[in-house]
């Protein structure tokens, strides 16, 4: 059934009058008897009969109208979805990512992103970055997070740059320095993530360069772990600047302090080259770029 002809036939039985519904849709009389003439041969019976100058809907047509209603609505909520799709304040979203952004960063980004959006659903994923690089081309999720390198293409990389930070107890004998150095740390209990991990070589480097010993004295596959390490007197971490954050956020025993020489940390939001993003992710993006924006290297 045509759709436009439902809508006549239910102003009409809700008006009582062709010409009352003809004027409340905003068309002519002859366009409203058309159209109840091409629904009644679709549907096989007739819709309405005479009664003087009244017009007066039959039973079989009383019964058509309450489904006419409920075919309505159900165009009014796809209307209304399509509508919420279009703002990005509605649908679903599935975001992967590796579990460092994602313990640390993603609840306090997801949480500022449903504020506002409170008919959105999210899966959240926690996958290693290697597995988000691989997966990203699949479409198995809308957006994914992971950490360098960035060499596929068949990826798009939303690219964000942060310089590393050490993070010690306060009570740590090196607390009240500005800033730390290999040299300051030399044989101090370090806590280091795996040797895979991107920030490992570069901060082995440093330490050989300064002529200095990394004394590592824990590895950790998460920013995560190695923090609760540093809380519980273990070393001292070089983290990203993000997970120190939220580390020391409630914490008054922690603190942060900037690490010369600047190891980098480079983090990456991937979305497929093909098929496009939804206006959803987008607005995700910008809500992490937000949260993240303070914390990145400007020069």
């Amino acid at each position: 059934m045509d759709i436009r002809q439902i809508q006549i036939f239910a102003a009409v039985v809700e008006s009582g009058s062709m010409t009352a519904a003809a004027r409340s849709l905003g068309v002519t009389q002859p366009a409203v008897s058309a159209a109840l003439a091409h629904l009644e041969r679709h549907a096989g019976f007739q819709l309405f009969a005479r009664e003087g100058r009244q017009i007066v809907p039959t039973a079989e047509a009383l019964l058509l109208h309450q489904e006419a209603l409920r075919a309505l609505a159900s165009l009014a909520r796809l209307d209304e979805a399509a509508a919420g799709i279009q703002a990005a304040t509605r649908g679903h979203l599935t975001i992967a990512s590796n579990p460092g952004p994602g313990i640390a960063w993603l609840p306090q980004i997801l949480a500022a992103f449903r504020a506002s959006r409170p008919q959105v659903t999210v899966r959240f994923l926690t996958r290693s970055s290697r597995e988000v690089r691989d997966l990203v081309a699949t479409r198995a999720f809308d957006l994914g997070i992971a950490e360098a390198p960035f060499d596929r293409t068949d990826a798009i990389v939303h690219r964000y740059r942060f310089d590393c930070v050490a993070v010690l107890r306060i009570d740590h004998v090196l607390a009240n320095e500005a800033q730390l150095t290999p040299a300051l740390l030399d044989d101090h209990p370090l806590i280091g993530l795996l040797p895979d991990h991107g920030t490992t070589i570069p901060i082995a480097r440093a330490f050989e360069a300064a002529g200095t010993r990394a004394n590592i004295v824990a590895e950790c596959e998460f920013y995560a772990t190695a923090l609760n390490l540093v809380l519980h007197g273990v070393g001292v971490c070089i983290s990203d600047p993000i997970s120190a954050a939220q580390a020391t956020l409630s914490r008054s025993d922690l603190v942060v302090r900037p690490f010369i020489p600047t190891i980098p940390y480079e983090v990456g939001v991937l979305r497929p080259s093909r098929g496009g993003t939804s206006h959803l992710a987008e607005r995700f993006i910008e809500t992490l770029d937000e949260f993240v924006r303070p914390y990145l290297v400007t020069s």
